[in-house]
């Protein structure tokens, strides 16, 4: 298991750089060949506590689906996925609409996260105003902390909907399908008592499969005189928040049972369920 250290007990921040495709990190089996969303990926495969697996083909977590090209739709429909929830922002959904297919087989469902005023679809304009001070490792453990505090009943929201086999096949997807995507990913296997080890792997698999895109937003950053390494806490997803807002979550609710009967709406029945229908 991942230790905490340090100041707002998060470890010492460690150097991200952009990853090129070139990386040594290879992408991840999991992931599907959609040319319009690098980051589209099945939760199944990993391994339980008590020797059980995630079923494959179930569950997915995604970057936005606004670039699906007319064979990724064709793709999705083979899946016979059936649900989309999409966890970005009112603004970020209005600005890049999801491309579906049209024949009404897949149920798009908004369900926006945000914490506080911070918005997403708002970044590069904050940027070119000059507001920088919040690109640090801090304000995206304050961030996933507060997601995890203050949005329990949309996580809530989700996992119902996952327990009920008629919504699945189904993916929940955000932007970069790493933060908001990545805290329901985790909360998700957590309930299904996969390790920490393996949600860290889970998380961090999202810089390899986002690489490729990122460039052409480092270099946008980099026009507004901001380096890599400074933009790094925003476009790549680093293990410190996410260990931070796990620490959080034992230290404030004991055990994600805990969590998401007293934040998200949940009852024992829909967790029992989850389990249920998502192990072999």
């Amino acid at each position: 298991m991942y230790s905490i250290h340090g100041k707002n007990g998060i470890p010492p921040a460690r150097k991200e750089i952009p990853m090129t495709a070139s990386s040594s990190h290879p992408l991840c089996p999991q992931r599907l060949p959609l040319a319009g969303a690098v980051n589209f990926r099945d939760l199944g495969g990993y391994r339980t506590g008590d020797g059980r697996q995630v079923k494959r083909g179930l569950v997915f977590r995604s970057d936005h689906l606004s670039r699906l090209t007319a064979e990724d739709q064709r793709m999705l429909q083979r899946l016979r996925l059936r649900t989309v929830c999409d966890l970005r922002t009112a603004l970020e959904q209005r600005r890049n609409p999801n491309l579906l297919p049209q024949d009404g087989s897949i149920r798009l469902l908004p369900l926006p996260v945000q914490a506080g005023n911070f918005d997403p679809a708002l970044v590069m304009d904050r940027l070119r105003a000059g507001e920088r001070d919040w690109l640090t490792l801090d304000f995206f453990i304050d961030v996933y902390r507060q997601y995890l505090d203050d949005c329990g009943p949309v996580w809530g929201r989700v996992l119902r909907l996952i327990a009920a086999p008629a919504n699945l096949p189904l993916v929940f997807h955000c932007t970069g399908g790493k933060d908001r995507t990545g805290i329901c990913a985790t909360l998700l296997l957590l309930t299904l008592g996969v390790g920490e080890a393996d949600i860290f792997l889970d998380h961090e698999r999202s810089n390899a499969c986002n690489a490729e895109r990122l460039q052409p937003i480092y270099a946008r950053f980099a026009d507004l005189g901001i380096g890599p390494e400074q933009a790094a806490p925003y476009l790549q997803a680093p293990r410190e928040p996410l260990a931070a807002m796990l620490a959080h979550l034992h230290r404030s609710y004991g055990t994600v049972d805990n969590y998401l009967l007293s934040r998200t709406g949940l009852d024992q029945e829909t967790i029992v369920a989850l389990r249920t229908n998502l192990l072999e």
